[in-house]
């Protein structure tokens, strides 16, 4: 397992992207910025807590890519599970984050923001399967199609955006778990090429 830590990086990558994330999420609740609607006319006030999952799901990308090849094609060796076990922690620390803040702060967009970080975080793993190179902009290209075409005339969140919707919105917490739980899937069975 040391070899994993170390060939995976969590202590230079994973470790500084959460607590990133965590001063984020704690500094910036609450936070809007406008973005122009290409769908009508206007603006739509988009919470700037939907860009807090990008260095976490990123910096987990990265580590989830660093591999010792020759290492992990022994039969005996529990890759897998390791990466499995290191991306449902890393979801449940940012999910924990969210909640402590929305507890303490009060606001709404503290408590989406760990639903958020799971489904960027499945979205990249399965993006990954198929384009590994392109991967890693799934989160922000997520985030400014939301930004730019995720809202009606009305300025509400349309439901395939998953990432402005309320924090009890259920669809959203099951298309968010959903994808994040196809992403481990994917990412467990995908073999990389050498």
């Amino acid at each position: 397992m040391i070899w994993w830590f170390k060939a995976r990086r969590v202590a230079p990558v994973v470790v500084p992207c959460l607590a990133g994330y965590a001063v984020i999420v704690a500094v910036l609740h609450g936070a809007t910025v406008e973005f122009p609607s290409l769908l009508v006319g206007g603006a739509n006030d988009v919470p700037v807590l939907l860009l807090a999952p990008v260095p976490l799901t990123s910096g987990l990308l990265v580590s989830l890519t660093s591999r010792l090849v020759e290492g992990e094609a022994a039969a005996c060796r529990r890759v897998s599970s390791y990466d499995t076990a290191l991306t449902l922690l890393a979801g449940a620390c940012a999910t924990a984050v969210g909640c402590v803040v929305g507890q303490v702060s009060g606001g709404d967009d503290a408590w989406s923001v760990g639903r958020n970080t799971l489904f960027l975080t499945g979205l990249t793993l399965l993006v990954h399967t198929v384009a590994p190179q392109g991967a890693a902009a799934v989160p922000v290209g997520w985030v400014l199609t939301v930004a730019f075409v995720g809202f009606d005339q009305f300025h509400q969140a349309h439901a395939w955006t998953v990432l402005p919707r309320p924090p009890a919105d259920v669809p959203a917490l099951g298309a968010a778990l959903v994808v994040f739980a196809a992403g481990l899937v994917a990412h467990a069975r995908h073999r990389p090429r050498p």
